[in-house]
């Protein structure tokens, strides 16, 4: 993902609506036109790159203030759409907690969340109260490094916490992975792909076999791979 600074930079040296170069004095005119407060020594400093962790709603102003989608600063797209007023999806968060986690175990806990971002030592650090606080919506305004950590321990699209288009996507897609989850299907690929090695082809083809001919008939269906192959089954 390109810096934020350079984002910032060539949108106002080259707006999307084709007027001029845009100052940062008339930036922070045109967001205090949207109702927003920034000022312009602050827009110097995130163009310098002396400041490069803008809060959620700096980057909603600035973004609307230029004539974009806020997601374009975080790799997403630049467009808006007719009346479209993009900003950050309060339920983000909860969902991805809810839907990725390991298969062997329940969600991850704000705590290990916070843990693993703050150690990364990329995203600067976050607290478990923080996170919690974006769970329950009580708060709406991370700054970039939080949003950043947040996609990097998910594994989600930096965009996906502003872009409607995107989430709608993303959320069909985890939609169908919970139900694969439910029917055993996740875990079933995982420890699969932990045993590859110990499995001939044929071995394999019998397992991916059973198990869908199990979910064709809606019955139960009990790991057939618990012990390793026999010599008759080596290729």
């Amino acid at each position: 993902m390109r810096p934020f600074t350079e984002v910032l930079n060539e949108l106002c040296n080259n707006p999307p609506d084709g007027r001029g170069k845009v100052t940062n004095v008339a930036l922070a005119a045109a967001v205090k036109s949207q109702g927003g407060d920034i000022g312009h020594g602050y827009i110097s400093q995130l163009r310098l790159g002396v400041k490069d962790n803008p809060t959620c709603q700096a980057i909603v102003d600035l973004a609307g203030a230029l004539g974009v989608h806020p997601a374009v600063f975080l790799g997403g797209r630049r467009e808006l759409h007719p009346a479209e007023q993009p900003g950050w999806r309060p339920t983000a968060v909860s969902t991805l907690f809810e839907a990725v986690h390991p298969p062997d175990r329940g969600p991850w806990s704000p705590e290990e969340v916070a843990a693993s971002i703050s150690s990364s030592g990329q995203f600067g650090s976050i607290s478990a109260s923080y996170i919690r606080e974006l769970l329950s919506n009580t708060s709406d305004n991370p700054r970039l490094k939080h949003i950043l950590g947040l996609a990097d321990h998910f594994g989600a699209d930096p965009a996906y916490f502003f872009d409607d288009d995107l989430a709608a996507r993303v959320d069909s897609e985890l939609t169908d992975f919970l139900a694969l989850r439910e029917l055993g299907v996740v875990e079933f690929v995982t420890r699969l792909a932990e045993r590859t090695g110990d499995l001939s082809p044929q071995a394999r083809a019998a397992a991916v076999e059973g198990f869908r001919q199990a979910l064709e008939v809606g019955e139960g269906w009990s790991f057939p791979l618990n012990s390793r192959r026999s010599s008759a089954d080596h290729t």
